[in-house]
């Protein structure tokens, strides 16, 4: 990835047309929904193919290893050929990697499914925001980014009780390849509608880095001090992901013995309250000129409902439902880490830095959904298949007490103003 970014100056911009900021945000909102879909089908797919926690979890975590192994060829394929060409290459691997789904039998179809959907989806963000920073103003990067942020969270959303009753109607196989169709469509949208320029601002000439320069620069602002304490950031906020995007579900149909609605619409209240977890805790950080105090406040919140799962035995539904929309609103601070790794490194290495965080979170998230499938592997299932209540209780231990190591590491690292 090279240092140099195309960006729009006053003079220099000019207004995005509507189809193409409405391509921008079909692009956030796909890249959550299939990021979350899994989250609900768990269950069918456990039924139908007969697939153990093990197996399941592997299912779930190949996608965001995928995806955290994409973050530095897809910031080199941007950089060489833009963001029309490399999204709409990488909308190849998406569409294929749903009609691999839709198609799966066994669970190496399925790993293979997410892995080209992960790699499909690694450069969207990066690519709308290249599309954004070259087209709109610097005064409002920051708003127009937010703002397809919270459209895009409408993907997670929909993942959620809408697709519990899209299964429901026209069955779990048909609904993906509606997405397949879907995808390839957003594919057409990218390819005619995205510019990689305004007209009136001149492509640069220069190449992108070597690959070995690119490794270099990553491996440099690892070792920038407090990098290397960020990294373990994600492993608390990963909780919202491994329940929202796996666990969440079969927990709630072993546990209480909810039907797809019913535990869709508790991942709905999840996703809900996620939405609001971007400006709540950005307010908070600004408020309290601090980056750290917030991120750290987010992990203890994680800690205390993990510990609460991890202790009590069969909860109400309702404080079951609370503590999932705790740790959906307290994970929510991905923003304010790349905020931070700015922070930590020099100016010439920022990309590097939102590199290094991004791809530290995402393994984060691989790694908790390993962890959890494996901890309910260790437990045998009744006859009906259902695995019991102590095995998601060791698991939300596990995953607590990890998380307090996460906490311990990061607590000490410099924070960072955000009004300065």
């Amino acid at each position: 990835m090279t240092a140099e970014r195309i960006q729009a100056t006053p003079q220099t911009a000019v207004s995005m047309t509507l189809p193409m900021m409405a391509t921008l945000f079909a692009l956030g909102f796909t890249n959550l929904f299939l990021r979350g879909s899994l989250g609900i089908l768990g269950p069918d797919l456990t039924t139908e193919m007969g697939l153990t926690p093990a197996s399941l979890s592997i299912v779930a975590s190949s996608f965001f290893f995928a995806y955290a192994a994409m973050q530095l060829p897809t910031g080199m394929l941007l950089d060489r050929f833009g963001p029309r060409a490399t999204l709409a290459a990488l909308l190849v691997f998406t569409a294929a990697g749903a009609a691999t789904f839709a198609l799966s039998r066994s669970v190496g179809g399925l790993v293979v499914a997410r892995v080209l959907m992960g790699i499909g989806c690694a450069g969207i963000f990066t690519g709308a925001f290249y599309v954004l920073n070259r087209w709109v103003p610097p005064h409002k990067v920051v708003v127009q980014s937010g703002f397809m942020n919270t459209v895009a969270s409408f993907g997670g959303l929909c993942a959620t009780t809408p697709l519990a009753a899209l299964i429901g109607l026209i069955g779990w196989r048909e609904a993906y390849w509606l997405f397949t169709v879907g995808v390839i469509v957003l594919l057409g949208m990218v390819a005619l509608l995205i510019r990689d320029y305004p007209p009136n601002v001149e492509p640069p000439t220069s190449k992108s880095e070597p690959l070995g320069d690119v490794v270099r620069g990553v491996i440099e602002a690892i070792r920038q001090p407090g990098m290397k304490r960020l990294i373990f950031v994600g492993i608390p906020l990963s909780a919202q992901s491994t329940l929202l995007g796996a666990w969440a579900a079969p927990y709630l149909r072993d546990v209480h013995g909810l039907d797809s609605i019913a535990r869709g619409n508790v991942l709905l209240a999840m996703a809900v309250t996620s939405m609001f977890g971007h400006i709540i805790l950005g307010t908070l950080a600004r408020a309290l000129n601090s980056i750290r105090t917030v991120v750290v406040g987010g992990m203890c919140a994680i800690i205390f409902a993990l510990t609460l799962m991890a202790a009590i035995t069969t909860p109400p539904l309702l404080v079951v439902t609370g503590l999932f929309c705790l740790i959906a609103l307290s994970a929510m601070y991905p923003m304010l880490a790349f905020a931070h790794s700015r922070s930590l490194v020099p100016t010439h290495l920022v990309g590097r830095g939102l590199a290094v965080a991004n791809m530290g979170i995402m393994t984060s998230i691989a790694l908790s959904q390993l962890l959890f499938g494996w901890v309910l592997g260790q437990f045998a299932a009744d006859p009906s298949g259902a695995t019991p209540e102590i095995g998601y209780r060791w698991a939300f231990g596990a995953m607590a007490a990890l998380s307090v190591v996460a906490a311990l590491i990061y607590a000490p690292i410099r924070d960072a103003k955000p009004r300065t």
